[in-house]
């Protein structure tokens, strides 16, 4: 089993290699296969090339995840990580981007990896911004900042 600070640090590191683009990077983190709900009660990945897929399609989209204060449970295991994920997928209007505040809950094993991935965010959790005009010619990850 791993300690709190142990399993945190993976959540957190989750937010990382996603803001860095390294697709292959997150999949290392997860168990194989790796078991995923993103989000939960609309898409499930239970097998690794579709999920890797999924990951090249947000960083595709230029995602930026803001991880909050990760919070442990005492059953050893899991995670809750409050996020804001910016993005910018073909289907926004120019000139537009999709914030969505969500809650990933990751049940982690004890070699650290992640067994089980649990996206949680409706549709009010998710909102369209302008790209500010200071960063409108920056690549897309920088996009929300604002």
């Amino acid at each position: 089993m791993l300690d709190e600070e142990a399993r945190k640090d993976v959540a957190l590191e989750y937010c990382r290699r996603i803001n860095e683009g390294d697709v292959d990077g997150v999949l290392s983190l997860f168990t194989d296969p790796p078991y995923v709900d993103d989000p939960v009660g609309d898409r499930t990945f239970t097998d690794r090339a579709a999920y890797r897929s999924h990951l090249a399609g947000l960083v595709a989209y230029g995602v930026h995840e803001t991880p909050s204060t990760p919070v442990a449970a005492l059953d050893g295991e899991h995670v809750a990580l409050p996020i804001v994920a910016e993005l910018r997928p073909a289907q926004i209007p120019e000139g537009k981007f999709l914030r969505i505040s969500l809650i990933a809950l990751m049940r982690i094993d004890s070699t650290g990896r992640i067994c089980r991935m649990q996206v949680f965010s409706g549709h009010t959790d998710m909102s369209l911004h302008a790209i500010p005009e200071s960063t409108a010619s920056r690549d897309l990850g920088d996009f929300g900042n604002s």
